[in-house]
């Protein structure tokens, strides 16, 4: 089944098929509705429904067999602030989608984003801006994909980096030989950001630490006041691994991984008192000393990661405990005969952590890890044609609790509910992960089996 585009129905005039969408309209329209792109940054869409909508048409879904007329419709509208076209539906249509299109109109007819989105990346859909706190410093909004309505804090600028870099993908993160790979990759991702001044956030990011020991920072910020005055004092931005981190030191104790000196303490995340332990991804912004005239490293924050192999970000040692598990529980999926030989073909399995708040029906959340399996006769798979279904992905979302206290089990309450949006939630007891009976990986191991049983209750060919 295909989406075709087709006449209005006038009067007695019935319906007429004018053509059926390609795989490349098809799959725009759906990515659109399913939330992974926006209306007016995927081209194709743009195309084909404008075209549609210039020739009075309308498209009939394919979630019903038989004829135009045993089809549900899908109309096209077309917004009079943003001159935009939108996908919508007639109310009260004599033919409505099955169950479960992704097409149907939400409840009362309301247009909103679909409960699950699913996609190769899960990506956020809003973000509450003040969780990220205020900067200690003078601050650079970046501009650049998602950043119109986000704070402009030094950590979530890190965040983004990362997650332009892919860092908070597993299987990206296991790619790099070194942490200068994927130092380079940050840097290379940085090109999609602008600062104020129009300037590549690329051309003022540095990677290498020998950069501000010798000097070379300073130069090239000397360089750019002198070329552009009418600009202000420009700013750079320093980015490497810390192994240690001392009030507003950072590595000190390691200099040859390039020691800075903050004019504040440097922010990162905290459980009670206590700094969530390194290593870390480190951010700092160079800006000119209001005291000394010098260029300085004016703030910095700093993201914990996994390790220096594989820069996941994570927010507690329980969290990194939880993906070495989880990491193993990726291999067992991947690496299962017999669920390969029932579906047909290997899974594909990626783990996320979300660095941002995702937009769910009963408000924001941010799961600590949200884990993707991919069909095997997927889009990533082989022969499904391009099209991305919202059978081929199954997503599963897994918390690591640190706690037993009644008031953060209630907090956890609230947000799972909001979580089970997304996909089946699975929570780990980080209190039990030294246990000998119940430790991280048996409890890796529990849910690597219910996700096997789920997959072939899905998938099976058998």
């Amino acid at each position: 089944m295909v989406l075709h585009l087709t006449t209005k129905r006038r009067a007695k005039t019935p319906l007429s098929i004018v053509r059926a969408l390609s795989a490349e309209e098809e799959e725009a329209l759906r990515r659109v509705k399913q939330g992974i792109d926006l209306p007016g940054e995927n081209p194709v869409y743009s195309a084909t429904v404008t075209s549609a909508w210039a020739e009075r048409l309308w498209i009939l879904c394919d979630c019903r067999d038989g004829s135009p007329g045993e089809r549900p419709i899908i109309t096209l509208a077309r917004k009079k602030d943003t001159g935009l076209v939108h996908l919508s539906n007639i109310p009260r249509t004599e033919v409505p989608h099955v169950e479960g299109c992704l097409f149907a109109p939400g409840e009362g007819a309301r247009r909103r984003m679909p409960d699950i989105v699913f996609g190769d990346v899960l990506r956020p859909v809003a973000e509450r801006a003040e969780e990220e706190g205020p900067g200690l410093g003078p601050q650079r909004r970046i501009a650049g994909p998602g950043t119109g309505s986000r704070s402009p804090s030094l950590a979530g600028h890190l965040r983004r980096l990362m997650q332009a870099a892919s860092l908070h993908r597993l299987s990206v993160s296991e790619g790099f030989a070194s942490p200068g790979d994927w130092l380079a990759g940050i840097g290379r991702a940085a090109g999609i950001f602008r600062t104020p001044e129009d300037v590549a956030v690329s051309d003022l990011l540095f990677t290498d630490p020998q950069a501000w020991a010798s000097g070379h920072v300073a130069r090239v910020l000397d360089r750019l006041r002198a070329e552009r005055p009418e600009k202000g004092t420009p700013f750079a931005w320093l980015c490497w691994i810390a192994r240690d981190i001392d009030g507003c030191e950072v590595n000190r104790a390691h200099p040859a991984l390039g020691h800075v000196r903050v004019l504040a303490d440097v922010a990162s995340p905290a459980i009670g008192r206590n700094r969530v332990a390194g290593p870390w991804l480190f951010l700092g912004e160079v800006g000119r000393s209001p005291e000394t005239g010098r260029w300085e490293c004016l703030e910095a924050c700093a993201q914990p990661i996994a390790s220096a192999r594989c820069p996941v970000p994570v927010d507690s040692h329980n969290e990194r405990r939880a993906l070495g598990a989880l990491r193993s529980l990726i291999r067992s999926l991947e690496n299962d005969a017999g669920l390969g030989k029932a579906l047909g073909g290997t899974v594909g399995v990626d783990l996320e952590k979300p660095l941002f708040d995702i937009e769910t029906v009963g408000g924001p959340c941010r799961p600590d890890f949200i884990l993707t399996v991919m069909r095997p006769d997927g889009p990533d798979g082989g022969p499904a044609g391009g099209r991305h279904l919202l059978g081929d992905a199954a997503r599963y979302v897994i918390e690591v609790m640190g706690f037993d206290d009644p008031e953060y089990e209630s907090g956890k309450a609230k947000t799972h509910r909001r979580m089970r949006n997304l996909g089946r939630l699975f929570t780990m007891d980080a209190g039990q992960f030294d246990s000998r009976r119940n430790g991280a990986q048996q409890q890796a191991d529990r849910i690597a089996r219910y996700i096997r049983n789920d997959l072939m209750l899905r998938w099976s060919r058998t």
